[in-house]
This record gives structure tokens, C-alpha cells and sequence, in this order.
């Protein structure tokens, strides 16, 4: 078990050192902050000091030590365009996408874990084949799609919601549901495969003959075993929701970590995007690694 955390630490570690290179290199690609953030007929001695004062005259190479250097410190720069530090910006949004993030996960495991459970126990009915139809609607249409959707429908047609902004519970809604559509559907779809397989087990058919309840058999033997499957997928479906809300925040306007990336790569602020992309891996990379340290502790095989 200790070489297997070991192993697991490294490929953490070393996931997130060859990911602040990819970063800083790629977000340079998408242009100048200065040709952006500068009117077009500014005078090419302007252009150059101002370069110059953003430390973006410098060989990337150099500016990949210094950006490598602050991040050591917990230094996450400064943002070209709100000129503020980075940390306080993320201060300021995270909060939001914690929110939604949350929501989403709650709407997705109340839903989707109970539906999963009753379309394997009920398989063939009609539950099933709302489930199974859920499953794939939910994991073919796209997020941005169903967010629009929403807002033609609840928003435009039935004015029974606002179409974004923060402001309370009926600004939550839609978003949370945009966020959960897909995740609750590939819950609905785990569950269900995995708990057919263990309703068709030895032990629970030996369940049944001792004369236990159904809800007894079903609620905490089957559920116990058919549910180290859906472990994973619940692991990598809470670090998805948190990564994966810039589709949702950029719909709804929601002003989360998401939309403040969008917004900021079209604006070149380099630091602020270097930022919520780490950050945003760093949650994915270390939630998947609890995730693997939790399964191989309640998975005797694993061990």
C-alpha cells in the first residue's frame, strides 16, 4: 500500500510540473496583451516600454523561470487588466464556482444515485427506460446547448427564471441544471449496470432466502457493493463539476472562476488564465489521487 501511494504522489507531482510548462507556453499563443489591451495606433515606442514593464520583452525561457519562480512563493502574478493581484481576483470568483459546484454534485447524487438503484431493481419497467433514456440524452447534448435551451424556454417563453446573474435560489437553478445534465447521466447509467450485476449475485439471492426485506437488500447490501464502482466516477465527477463550469458560468453570465477565464483569454491577461487553468488542475489531479488512495483502502483486491 505505501509503494502504491508513493507511485501515485509522483505521477501527481510530476502531472503537475509538466503541466505549468504546457500552460504557460500555450496560453502565449493567443496573442499580444499589449497589441490587446493598447488602441491600435499607439506608437511603437509606447507598445515597447509598456512590454517592457509587463516583463514581456524577456526570452520565454526567462519569463518561464520567473513565472516557475513566483508560483513556488504562492506568487500567481498580477492581472494585466483589472491590475489587481491574481489571488484576489480568484478570491473574489471562487466562492461562486464552489456554489455552483456544489449544487450540482448534490442535484446529481440525489437524483441520479436513488433512479440508478430503482432502474436496476426495477429493470425493464418503465423507470428503466426513463433512466436509460435520460442516460442518453444527458450524455450527448451538449452543455451549451441545454443552457440556451433553458433560458428559450424558462426564461424567454414561460418568464419563470432569470437568464443570469447571481441574485438568489431562482438564478441557481438553471445553471445547476446545465452543470448536472451529463454527470447525473453517466451516474444513472453506472449505477444501474453495476447494481444489476450484484442483485444477480449468490449472496444476495442467499439475502432473500434468510428472509431479509427487499428495502434491507437493496438500500444497504447491494448498495454497499455495487457503490465501490460508482466511487471513482463520483471522485471524478466532483473535480469535473468544478473544472467544467465554464460552459454553465459563461451561459448564465455566472460570475465563477469559469467565466473569468473565458473573459480573460479573449482580453490576453496572461496571468489571470495561467491561474484558473493550474488551479483548476490542481483540484483535478488531487481529487483523482484521494480518489485512488480511498479505493485501494476499501478494495481488499486492490491491496
Amino acid at each position: 500500500m505505501a509503494r502504491l501511494i508513493l507511485v501515485r504522489v509522483f505521477h501527481a507531482v510530476l502531472s503537475m510540473a509538466l503541466l505549468t510548462l504546457f500552460v504557460f507556453f500555450l496560453v502565449r499563443l493567443t496573442g499580444d496583451p499589449a497589441a490587446l489591451l493598447l488602441p491600435d495606433l499607439t506608437p511603437p515606442a509606447v507598445m515597447e516600454a509598456f512590454r517592457e514593464k509587463l516583463g514581456l520583452n524577456q526570452p520565454l525561457y526567462a519569463q518561464y523561470g520567473i513565472f516557475l519562480s513566483n508560483l513556488l512563493h504562492g506568487d500567481l502574478g498580477r492581472s494585466f487588466v483589472y491590475n489587481v493581484p491574481v489571488t484576489d481576483l480568484i478570491a473574489q470568483r471562487l466562492p461562486n464556482t464552489l456554489i455552483l459546484a456544489v449544487a450540482g454534485l448534490v442535484t446529481t447524487l440525489v437524483v441520479g444515485l436513488p433512479l440508478g438503484v430503482l432502474a436496476a431493481y426495477k429493470r425493464g419497467g418503465w423507470l428503466d427506460v426513463v433512466s436509460r433514456w435520460l442516460a442518453v440524452v444527458g450524455q450527448s447534448a451538449p452543455a451549451f446547448w441545454i443552457g440556451l435551451l433553458m433560458i428559450l424556454v424558462f426564461s424567454i417563453r414561460l418568464h419563470l427564471l432569470p437568464s443570469g446573474g447571481t441574485g438568489g435560489l431562482p438564478n441557481l437553478i438553471m445553471p445547476t441544471l446545465t452543470i448536472a445534465v451529463k454527470p447525473l447521466a453517466g451516474l444513472v447509467r453506472l449505477v444501474r449496470s453495476s447494481m444489476i450485476e450484484v442483485l444477480e449475485t449468490d449472496y444476495v439471492k442467499f439475502l432473500r432466502l434468510k428472509g431479509l426485506p427487499e428495502r434491507q437488500i437493496l438500500w444497504k447490501h447491494a448498495l454497499r457493493n455495487g457503490g465501490l464502482t460508482a466511487l471513482t466516477f463520483v471522485g471524478v465527477l466532483t473535480a469535473d463539476l468544478m473544472t467544467g463550469s465554464v460552459v454553465s458560468e459563461t451561459v448564465f453570465a455566472w460570475p465563477g472562476l469559469g467565466w473569468l477565464m473565458v473573459t480573460s483569454i479573449g482580453s490576453g491577461d496572461f496571468a489571470v488564465v495561467q491561474a484558473v487553468v493550474l488551479m483548476f488542475s490542481m483540484i483535478y489531479i488531487v481529487i483523482n489521487l484521494l480518489v485512488d488512495l480511498l479505493y485501494g483502502v476499501l478494495n481488499p483486491r486492490l491491496r
